[in-house]
């Protein structure tokens, strides 16, 4: 047997009372065990004496002496070993039936707990020792086979574990081995999908020097699914306190799922569908936004698989696209089920909500016109009543940076707010707003940078987004522009790399004549993104075209301005429109200041 120490476990320390329970207890089994121990050894002492007697009796006559002739002294002799034989027997099958009832008890006990038990040595060779568990669990009997096979490690990921088992059994490495065990398996690929948890647990010689390693594998199915319903139930009551303070852009958000459903009911061929996937992207924002987590990993996967180049016709597009459109009809039916109740029955027919419905200000205002009210007193009740502060028009906006930084271990500091906030009108211009959730992702995903990062580079670990809204006069037209300034402190646009992902997708265009700010411009084309992997956040170059189609139908501009690692500036005007008809008016907004 070797001489190792027992697998190192973390125990909660025990109380006075608990504490005096177990030292009696260890003593008690210390006796035990000491007691077996001087019973083997009392028993090699005695065959050893008469061995010794034996032979002392046969070297008689080597050393000149007679040898035993007496009959009564050789059955005395003969009768003493047989006795000492049989007395030794006895006690050496007391020890091993011993030994043998506490190796069932520890089969049993060690069986009894559910869990797979099993070593492995230097060479990742399994001992013959295992739990019954580890047939259910690892589903493989684990003696005398290779970790890597019992655990099913995949053939590309078997040079790295075998550098890292090197790795764990160097003696003085500077990893110790709860460092180095972050990088093995933590979890067994079951074929039956259970969540099979991996342990590790040492085994050391006395002078420290690690000679096996105990895997513990747990069945954590039950525990991981009863989180996972308790996850369910978070995201629910998330979701209904978002209704509730966001009721007027959950209204806007179903009614753009619908509007969805309705153009994706017509008949569309594949090289037309362009709109219709950026309606599909942008609402898959929006969802999400709301915690419909189904609904949004349902629109999330018809959007790939719509863009997926295994559609080779119209008529496979148009089949994906029924199929798509049904799906997430039923599901947007099913999420509305569970908020009729906060919402109310007829909430697609009522619009935004103020303290009254927005179509009824509407309403009144057109009525005050066609009686021929007074203008100002029309262009007052508007912006009095009807029209919001445009830093409420970016809460949402701030909410989502929040949600999102989370999501991917970032950090983001409160929106910063500045210029003369004016009041506005928000149902000319809902679908612009609704389509800036896409800077609210970039600046996530590509521009600010995880903590590490911004700590390196000198910088708060917290990213700082700032939003300037004011009113800009052109002078030369006379007009009112609502001009709006989205900036944050994070890594910029790289011109680098966007001229090697313009390469690959249009190698012969203008863009190789333009400077940088003209270059970083196109990252408002058409399925243009510098990421490579298509992620939840972006990917598919179509969140930014969508912010500046909506920019362009109102008649207004977008410009990007970025210094690399110190941030991005996007420049934003659009007519200041403060009619009822949606035209602008030539009248001075400086008034509507809030």
């Amino acid at each position: 047997m070797s001489d190792v120490t027992s697998p190192q476990t973390s125990q909660t320390p025990p109380n006075g009372e608990q504490a005096r329970s177990n030292m009696a207890a260890g003593k008690a089994a210390i006796s035990e065990a000491t007691r077996h121990v001087d019973v083997i050894h009392t028993s090699l002492a005695g065959m050893t004496a008469i061995v010794l007697m034996l032979l002392a009796a046969v070297a008689l006559p080597v050393f000149g002496y007679a040898p035993v002739a007496v009959k009564s002294a050789f059955f005395i002799m003969t009768a003493a070993s047989l006795a000492g034989i049989g007395y030794l027997y006895y006690m050496n099958y007391r020890v091993h039936q011993h030994v043998s009832n506490q190796a069932r008890l520890t089969e049993v006990l060690v069986n009894s707990l559910g869990q797979g038990f099993l070593s492995f040595d230097q060479q990742g060779l399994c001992g013959r020792v295992y739990s019954q568990a580890c047939i259910d669990l690892l589903e493989t009997i684990p003696a005398r086979q290779n970790i890597q096979d019992v655990l099913h490690i995949s053939e590309e990921q078997r040079v790295d574990f075998k550098d890292w088992m090197d790795i764990l059994f160097m003696p003085n490495h500077a990893l110790g081995f709860d460092d180095v065990i972050k990088f093995l398996p933590q979890f067994f690929p079951h074929s039956l999908g259970r969540r099979i948890s991996l342990l590790y647990r040492p085994i050391r010689a006395k002078d420290g020097a690690l000679t096996n390693v105990v895997v513990i594998a747990t069945d954590q199915t039950e525990e991981y699914e009863a989180q996972q319903r308790a996850q369910q139930q978070q995201n629910y009551a998330e979701m209904i306190c978002r209704i509730f303070k966001e009721r007027n852009q959950f209204l806007a958000t179903v009614t753009h799922v619908r509007k969805f459903l309705e153009a994706a009911s017509q008949p569309v061929r594949r090289e037309d569908a362009a709109p219709l996937l950026r309606q599909l992207h942008t609402l898959k924002a929006a969802v999400k936004h709301f915690h419909l987590e189904e609904l949004g990993e349902m629109v999330h996967r018809f959007e790939s698989e719509l863009r997926s180049d295994q559609i080779k016709s119209d008529e496979d597009f148009q089949k994906q696209l029924d199929v798509a459109r049904k799906e997430i009809g039923d599901g947007l039916a099913a999420a509305l089920t569970h908020v009729h109740d906060l919402i109310g029955q007829d909430y697609e027919g009522r619009g935004n909500m103020h303290e009254i419905e927005e179509s009824a200000l509407y309403s009144f205002a057109q009525e005050m016109e066609a009686k021929n009210a007074d203008p100002a007193l029309v262009r007052h009740f508007l912006s009095s009543i009807a029209a919001v502060p445009a830093n409420e028009c970016f809460r949402q906006f701030d909410r989502e940076l929040n949600d999102l930084a989370e999501i991917i271990g970032k950090q983001i500091k409160p929106i910063r707010y500045t210029g003369s906030n004016p009041r506005i009108l928000t149902r000319p211009i809902q679908e612009f707003l609704f389509s800036l959730t896409h800077i609210c992702r970039n600046i996530i995903d590509h521009g600010i940078e995880s903590s590490v990062t911004r700590l390196a580079r000198g910088k708060d670990p917290a990213g700082q987004v700032s939003i300037h809204a004011d009113i800009a006069l052109d002078d030369e037209n006379k007009r009112e522009w609502l001009h709006i300034i989205i900036s944050d402190d994070g890594n910029g646009i790289d011109p680098t790399r966007v001229r090697a992902k313009l390469a690959t997708v249009d190698p012969h265009g203008p863009w190789r004549t333009e400077d940088d700010q003209a270059v970083i411009q196109h990252i408002f084309s058409w399925g243009f993104s510098t990421r490579d992997n298509v992620t939840d956040l972006s990917g598919h170059g179509v969140g930014m075209e969508a912010v500046e189609r909506e920019v362009n139908l109102l008649g207004g501009t977008i410009k990007v301005y970025s210094e690399l690692y110190r941030g991005t500036r996007f420049d934003i005007r659009v007519p200041y429109i403060f009619d009822l008809n949606g035209k602008q008016e030539s009248k001075p907004a400086a008034a509507l200041s809030a």
